[in-house]
């Protein structure tokens, strides 16, 4: 196995794909642990927590990672509308399991056999939209 966190790969190998994609080339695609400098529209790509998989033996380097991408957008410039379009793009690209795989095989640092969408929840301050996407991510790092 690697010496790479899975945590930092599974945020890596995301925020790449999803950075090239269709409605969200606008947006700018951070990890959990960027420095960047932060303007919106934006978005973060969070591995909160990787763990073996109850189904799956353990040490084998399967891992289910809970992911959270929190996507933001300006309200001073965005309407609500062009906000859910951005997050109907977001959505849509993480519900397709090929394309996510082949964005995990050329990262070569791991394999991804699922993932599964959890929850989508919606918010707003008096500046920004603000959308939160919850999936479980199934990986696997090489042997």
């Amino acid at each position: 196995m690697g010496t790479k966190s899975i945590r930092h790969i599974v945020e890596a190998t995301l925020a790449t794909y999803l950075s090239t994609q269709t409605g969200l080339t606008t947006v700018a695609f951070l990890t959990g642990d960027s420095a960047a400098t932060q303007t919106l529209p934006k978005a973060v790509v969070l591995c909160e927590s990787a763990r073996s998989p109850a189904d799956l033996p353990e040490g084998e380097g399967n891992f289910s990672c809970s992911v959270r991408i929190t996507l933001f957008s300006n309200a001073d410039d965005t309407t609500l509308a062009d906000h859910r379009a951005r997050c109907a793009a977001l959505s849509g690209n993480m519900r397709d399991l090929t394309s996510i795989k082949a964005a995990f095989v050329t990262s070569t640092d791991a394999a991804c056999y699922d993932v599964t969408v959890v929850s989508e929840d919606e918010g707003i301050d008096e500046r920004s939209w603000a959308t939160s996407f919850s999936f479980d991510v199934l990986v696997v790092l090489p042997a």
